[in-house]
C-alpha cells in the first residue's frame, strides 16, 4: 500500500465533511443531535483532529481492502467504497442514532450515514485515482 493515495483519500474524505456538517447539512445534524449553536460559538481543535483521524484510518482500512479484493478497474473500488460505506458506515451510524438522547434518531442516521456512504465510495476513487 502507498501512503500518498492513503493521506489523500482521507483528507477528501475529511474535507467531504467539512462541507457536509456546515453549509450542506450543519443545521439539520444540530438539529438531530439537539445542539443549538451559542453564537459566535467556535469549535476546539478535537472537533477537527478527531475527525481527520478517523478519516486516514478509514482510509488505511478501505485501501486494505481494495487490496484484498484485488481491485485494480475503477468499479471494483467503488464496488468496495460502497460495501464499506453501507457495511459499516451506514449500519454503525443508524445504530448508534438509536441512543436515548438523541433527539431525532431518523434524520441523524440520514444526515450521518449518508456522509459515510458517501464519504468511503469518495475515498474509493481517490485511492484508485492514485493507485
Amino acid at each position: 500500500m502507498k501512503l500518498l493515495p492513503i493521506l489523500a483519500a482521507g483528507v477528501a474524505y475529511f474535507a467531504l465533511g467539512g462541507l457536509w456538517f456546515s453549509p450542506l447539512f450543519g443545521r439539520q445534524w444540530d438539529k438531530a443531535v439537539g445542539f443549538e449553536r451559542p453564537p459566535k460559538w467556535r469549535p476546539s481543535s478535537v472537533y477537527y483532529i478527531g475527525p481527520l483521524l478517523g478519516c486516514l484510518v478509514a482510509a488505511f482500512a478501505t485501501s486494505y481492502l481494495a487490496q484484498l479484493e484485488q481491485a485494480q478497474l475503477l468499479v471494483d473500488y467503488l464496488r468496495v467504497g460502497f460495501v464499506v460505506g453501507m457495511g459499516y458506515g451506514v449500519t454503525i451510524t443508524s445504530i448508534n442514532a438509536i441512543a436515548p438522547n438523541m433527539s431525532y434518531p431518523g434524520l441523524y442516521a440520514k444526515v450521518v450515514g449518508s456522509y459515510h456512504l458517501i464519504g468511503l465510495v469518495l475515498c474509493s476513487a481517490v485511492l484508485y485515482g492514485l493507485s
